[in-house]
């Protein structure tokens, strides 16, 4: 089993000034057991694919068409929904 915290945070750094700032600045852990790939933030686990695991661990900010900002609605999503997906 592999691991590694993420540091996600929006990009623009006006963004700090905004109230829903603490909202989306978070740690998040990348995980990687048995040829699966997980991400869990937010008391949520995803399971994700192998290139969006790669892709986080490279970039983990929030900013259009980034792979993190799709991750972190998939989170969203879970966490309104009150269910979990993945693990």
């Amino acid at each position: 089993m592999n691991f590694q915290l993420i540091p996600v945070s929006p990009i623009n750094p006006i963004s700090q000034y905004d109230p829903s700032f603490s909202e989306n600045q978070y740690i998040g852990i990348a995980i990687e057991e048995r040829s699966k790939y997980y991400f869990w933030a937010k008391g949520v686990s995803i399971e994700i694919a192998q290139w969006e695991y790669e892709q986080i661990k490279k970039n983990p900010k929030l900013y259009y068409f980034s792979t993190m900002l799709k991750l972190h609605f998939r989170i969203q999503k879970q966490i309104h929904l009150g269910g979990i997906d993945g693990v």
